[in-house]
């Protein structure tokens, strides 16, 4: 005769009662897992307190994501032309976005290494190019230039034979003598004389305005008195349109703008805007050499007209 199997909590008590104070669960043939938490209880944390492991590292950077973005996007822009100057701009904020980037602890830092290498290299990129750029653009236009320039068909001027001085010593006009100045179209700009000349006017150039100095060593200051009638209809401006020179018998020319002095009133370089029909006069002073007066004529002509045979010689007195 067999015993019945025994219950893992001990003998039945007689009264029906388990010696633990507990009753079984119904026997169901089956040995029950075994639960160290039964025998062994843990310990509990203090009252108030919270167990807290340890965590594993974060695995983003917003900074450094967005140092990686900005200096990609700046070196694209730095081999730009034109707008490579903004990696100036973007250069320095993905630089320091990175190096916050950097400092945070817990984070991975490798986009913002590159994000912060980038952005510095953006702005040296964009230094290199807009150099580049800028000395690429001058030698193109220059090139450029120079190719329209060459290409371009050369004008030769209408000849023009300068007379002799001879010539223009045997037969100047006689002061006072109106001769017609017409422009490189032929058309008649103005009559004009020349009325007086003085060949040694020094003392008149230094009484005219204070700020006249003595003319250059081996020269003297001479003055003419030109009047003249506008033909045109445009509002000519005679110290525009009108040469006035002093040629010795050898053929030099000097011209009254260098050296410049102020000549007394009235003053040619101040008459402005004639009408057809108007007339004008005013005082020009040309440095003339000293030892090359004798022989020397005064020489008017049209501005427009240089290569024309048009220049008309006066005399001296």
């Amino acid at each position: 005769m067999t015993n019945p199997p025994q219950s893992p909590y001990g003998p039945a008590d007689p009264s029906g009662q388990n010696p633990t104070g507990q009753n079984p669960p119904p026997y169901s043939g089956q040995q029950q897992p075994y639960n160290a938490a039964q025998y062994y209880p843990q310990e509990q944390p203090p009252y108030g307190y919270t167990v807290v492991g340890p965590t594993g590292p974060k695995r983003s950077n917003g900074p450094g994501l967005a140092a990686l973005i900005i200096g990609v996007v700046a070196v694209v822009i730095a081999f730009i032309p034109f707008i490579g100057f903004f990696a100036f701009l973007l250069g320095p904020a993905g630089i320091i976005v990175g190096i916050v980037g950097l400092v945070l602890a817990d984070r991975p830092r490798r986009q913002a290494a590159w994000g912060t290498g980038l952005s510095a290299a953006s702005m040296v990129i964009a230094f290199i190019m807009i150099f580049v750029y800028t000395f690429g653009l001058i030698f193109a236009v220059g090139g450029a230039v120079d190719g329209a320039t060459r290409d371009l068909p050369t004008i030769e001027p209408s000849p023009f034979v300068s007379p002799s001085p001879t010539e223009a010593a045997a037969d100047p006009l006689p002061l006072g003598t109106v001769v017609e100045l017409t422009d490189i179209g032929g058309q008649a700009d103005y009559e004009a004389t020349i009325t007086t000349s003085v060949l040694d006017a020094t003392d008149l150039v230094a009484a005219a305005n204070a700020s006249n100095t003595d003319a250059p060593a081996g020269f003297q200051w001479a003055m003419i008195t030109v009047d003249l009638t506008s033909l045109s209809d445009d509002g000519v401006t005679p110290r525009t349109n009108i040469l006035i020179n002093f040629v010795t018998a050898d053929g030099e020319r000097y011209s009254s703008l260098t050296p410049f002095a102020i000549a007394p009133d009235p003053r040619f370089e101040l008459i402005d805007g004639l009408a057809a029909g108007d007339s004008a006069t005013g005082n020009v002073v040309v440095a003339i050499p000293s030892d090359a007066v004798d022989g020397g004529t005064w020489e008017l002509s049209h501005a427009d007209a240089v290569y024309q045979e048009d220049r008309f010689t006066f005399e001296t007195e």
